[in-house]
């Protein structure tokens, strides 16, 4: 019923923008207020840190690994999570019992926000929320390693700016991501050059993940897997279209199969933003694994022996593995004029790009295990790479450190009072 509300209030926003930008200002200087409010009343909270992934959609990426190692590094941090649904949340999700799950734009979420020392996040938080001035911002974003321009640098949509007076600290994992931040969020102030904490489960590279994650998948070790992870067209959102497919992956397995000698899978991911991969076109198959709603992208990542792209970071982060990545950029052209801008032109990078079947199945015939190492190295010098495999861990030294800081400040605080 609730959500059946919500969708019916979206829609009368869409038929009545005027009412829904009073409505936005005067629920934005309530929340401010409410967030105030709290602070002023209960005090911020030394063991308290409030996460959130996708803009409150997912539990996953890095605040996950953040989280989790949180938890096992300080156990006694009160650990809050935000889901716009949190049913829906514990439905796709293994939310470990410890995490408390909160509603977001509710009293308990304004409650819990107001009070938290630590906020974390990789979507940047809404620009019109007001932190308290000791209350610490870790900006662990979802991007890195990007050709495609993100939502900083779009020119019809008015986009948060990730200015110093909003964030504490940004965990980065190359130099290109530091320009990149500077240039689009105008952020010039300090940074964890550790890497991004989803990140450490392919720099780790540890046999037992691997076992696990095909166990859950249900492929065999023998099996090589391929993964088909285009990234979503803004024409298609716009239009309400599922992305379309223009590749025969059967015939890319059949390739591979050719090359290598090994049986292949394919496991296909559509963008979370996406509608959908379009996939009618394509014969049904057991060798065709749709994993969209797998909950962690690093996780197949770590398993996966080769991938197939376009525009997305995913590649920049496959890249650590040391295995072949093609970019399939059929649309380049169509993707600049209808979708968003590129930072750079894949075809100007060391990575192995194809405009057509044919010359992805000349790429694919050419690729030799040395030859993608090789490749991989290009890349990563490419970016400026700086993955440690232990950025989880620097992330959660770096919270703790701040937690325990107000900890002893207020102990000290509170002896002065005494005397």
């Amino acid at each position: 019923m609730l959500n059946k509300q919500k969708q019916a209030f979206r829609l009368y926003c869409k038929r009545h923008k005027h009412l829904y930008r009073i409505f936005s200002q005067w629920f934005e200087r309530r929340t401010n207020r409410a967030l105030r409010d709290n602070r002023k009343q209960w005090g911020i909270d030394n063991d308290l840190v409030v996460f959130s992934s996708y803009n409150m959609r997912a539990y996953n990426d890095n605040p996950k690994y953040i989280s989790e190692a949180l938890h096992k590094m300080r156990p006694q941090t009160f650990i809050v999570w935000l889901f716009k649904d949190v049913e829906a949340a514990k439905a796709k999700y293994a939310i470990p019992d410890y995490v408390r799950c909160v509603e977001w734009k509710t009293p308990m979420s304004n409650f819990f926000l107001g009070r938290a020392r630590v906020i974390v996040d990789n979507w940047q938080k809404p620009d019109w929320l007001r932190l308290g001035r000791e209350q610490v911002y870790l900006f662990s974003p979802h991007h890195d390693r990007s050709l495609k321009s993100g939502g900083f640098l779009k020119k019809d949509r008015l986009y948060n700016r990730l200015v110093e007076a909003h964030a504490s600290v940004v965990t980065v994992g190359s130099d290109f991501n530091k320009r990149f931040l500077r240039m689009a969020a105008h952020f010039k102030g300090p940074y964890l050059d550790v890497g991004l904490p989803r990140n450490d489960i392919l720099v780790r590279d540890d046999p037992a993940d691997e076992e696990r994650i095909r166990r859950g998948l249900g492929i065999e070790a023998e099996t090589k897997i391929l993964l088909f992870a285009p990234t979503y067209r803004d024409l298609n959102r716009r239009e309400g279209s599922r992305e379309t497919v223009k590749l025969d992956i059967g015939h890319v397995l059949d390739v591979l199969e050719q090359t290598t000698r090994e049986r292949w899978v394919c496991l296909y991911r559509a963008h979370y933003l996406s509608l959908g991969l379009n996939m009618d076109q394509i014969p049904i198959s057991p060798q065709l694994m749709d994993v969209t709603d797998y909950p962690e992208m690093a996780e197949l990542l770590r398993v996966t022996d080769a991938l197939i792209s376009d525009y997305s970071c995913t590649a920049g982060d496959f890249a650590l593995r040391g295995k072949p990545i093609w970019l399939y950029v059929a649309d380049i052209d169509e993707y600049t004029r209808y979708s968003r801008e590129l930072y750079v032109n894949p075809l100007d990078t060391p990575y192995w790009c194809a405009r057509t079947p044919s010359e992805l199945d000349t790429l694919i015939r050419q690729t030799t295990a040395e030859k993608a190492r090789e490749n991989c190295r290009e890349i990563l010098e490419y970016y400026g790479t700086h993955e440690t495999g232990r950025a989880s861990e620097e992330a959660v030294r770096y919270i703790t450190s701040k937690l325990e800081f107000y900890e002893k400040s207020a102990r000290q605080n509170h002896r002065i009072i005494i005397t």
